[in-house]
């Protein structure tokens, strides 16, 4: 029994030598797979390094040169923008200019036609008037004003032999005089609407409604020397009087802002 127990753990002894001789082995037997696979993991490892540095680095270059295209699209882009811009800038400029210079010319004209008009009108519609006194001339001063007076030659043999030569003067010369003046209205009417676009809205719509003023006061003053009409007619010829130069005056004061503006005011 003694022999078989010491034989068992001979046995025993000897298995687990072998095992631990074994496992030794195994061991001693994998170290250099062991090294050679951390060598690779090493390299790997620093190769990786280079690797990603090198990528970097392209990348970097990459991302600059995609950058840098861009960057020189959106400069050509804005550049076009600008030039476009610059373009346009120069263009409202010039028109603007021109326009100004178009209507510094205009103004001054329009105005001075108007002016005329108007006290011409004013002067010939207003109740006051003053005529020479032709009966109480003598002969050759009958003579030499009949001679130098506006009418036409046959009005000028009827005025001599006229009995009421001063009604008779009175009579033909306002035809005469309404011509003239219609003439003149026409004219500073006709000058702002053909440059009307020229001239500023306000200034257009005051310039309208004196040369109304101006033209239904002629009209009225006509009527009633062709038809006789007592008594006189005289609504629109009062609203001129009692309108007309305040408005004058006004339309006088936006034109000379319109010339000279505040910055630049003499």
């Amino acid at each position: 029994m003694r022999y078989r127990v010491a034989h068992r753990r001979a046995a025993t002894q000897s298995g687990l030598t072998q095992v631990l001789g074994r496992t030794n082995t195994s061991m001693e037997t994998l170290d250099p797979l062991f090294k050679f696979v951390g060598g690779i993991v090493l390299a790997g490892g620093g190769i990786s390094l280079i690797v990603y540095q090198i990528f970097k680095h392209l990348a970097s270059k990459w991302l600059d040169s995609k950058f840098d295209e861009r960057l020189q699209a959106l400069r050509h882009l804005h550049g076009k923008e600008i030039e476009q811009l610059k373009f346009r800038i120069s263009t409202l400029l010039d028109r603007a200019t021109k326009l100004h210079q178009r209507e510094f010319d205009i103004l001054p004209e329009a105005w001075s036609k108007l002016n005329d008009a108007f006290w011409a009108t004013r002067g010939f519609v207003h109740p006051m008037q003053s005529f020479p006194n032709i009966d109480r001339m003598s002969g050759p001063q009958q003579a030499s004003f009949i001679a130098a007076c506006k009418l036409l030659d046959w009005q000028k043999v009827e005025l001599s032999t006229a009995k009421d030569k001063n009604k008779d003067y009175q009579d033909k010369i306002f035809w005469h005089r309404l011509a003239e003046i219609q003439d003149k209205d026409r004219e500073a009417y006709t000058f702002v609407v053909k440059n009307g676009i020229f001239i500023n809205e306000e200034i257009r719509l005051k310039f309208s409604a004196i040369h109304d003023l101006v033209w239904n006061s002629l009209t009225e003053h006509k009527m009633n020397q062709e038809h006789n009409i007592r008594p006189l007619q005289r609504e629109k010829i009062g609203k001129l009087l009692a309108e007309g130069e305040d408005q004058m005056k006004e339309l006088e004061r936006l034109v000379h802002v319109r010339l000279w503006p505040a910055e630049s005011a003499p």
